[in-house]
């Protein structure tokens, strides 16, 4: 009984520790979010981040090597939350149109909300020739296999044409959301509802082709 007791109780300290843990590497990337926001990437220190997640400087150090790697785990954070919502939408009974809308929307709030994030991003990735390693992985476009297969599975279904390229389609999606998000969005101030009107126009003339 004692062993029983003592082996729960370690496992019940590992759980926690490992919570623990995950908690605090959010913490970190929240912190860095707001702090590279607000000064730049440039001007935020490890140390702003650190007093912003209210630790020391050497324990933010335990899981990051560099401010460029807590920039990388903030963007690949950024990736991940996205894709759990668009995997949230998919829906086989959807109709096409109103699918592919659904995940465009997503894609533009999301672009809305980091808008001062993405500057950071996208002004490193053009200047510092130390930022290879995020470009790199910008380019490995992995995150969007469940959405590529899902149009598969509806292609399957005649929902979409045989000839159509499901890979080419969920890049589309993704790019024209990205210049609708970010530049009329973010850089160009419009209003998201009319950028919610022209994902949809955009959808109606390149639905015509994919059927």
């Amino acid at each position: 009984m004692q062993t029983e007791s003592s082996e729960l109780k370690a496992q019940t300290i590992v759980k926690r520790q490992r919570k623990n843990k995950e908690d605090r590497f959010e913490d970190f990337i929240c912190s860095a979010k707001k702090v590279f926001a607000e000064k730049g990437y440039d001007a935020a220190t490890i140390r702003d981040i650190a007093k912003e997640a209210k630790c020391s400087d050497g324990l933010l150090f335990r899981y990051f090597k560099s401010k460029s790697d807590l920039l990388i785990a903030v963007i690949n954070n950024g990736r991940v939350n996205s894709q759990k919502d668009i995997l949230d939408c998919l829906c086989e009974s959807n109709k096409i149109e109103d699918q592919i809308y659904l995940i465009m929307k997503i894609y533009i709030e999301k672009f809305k909300e980091s808008e001062q994030l993405l500057r950071v991003i996208l002004s490193r990735a053009i200047t510092d020739p130390e930022f290879d390693d995020f470009k790199i992985r910008f380019k490995n476009m992995d995150f969007l296999k469940p959405q590529i297969e899902f149009f598969k599975r509806r292609q399957l279904k005649g929902d979409i044409s045989s000839t159509c390229d499901c890979e080419a389609l969920v890049m589309m999606i993704y790019s024209l959301a990205f210049m609708i998000g970010f530049n009329r969005q973010a850089l160009l101030g419009i209003p998201q509802e009319e950028c919610f009107d022209l994902a949809k126009q955009y959808i109606d003339i390149f639905t015509v082709g994919i059927r």
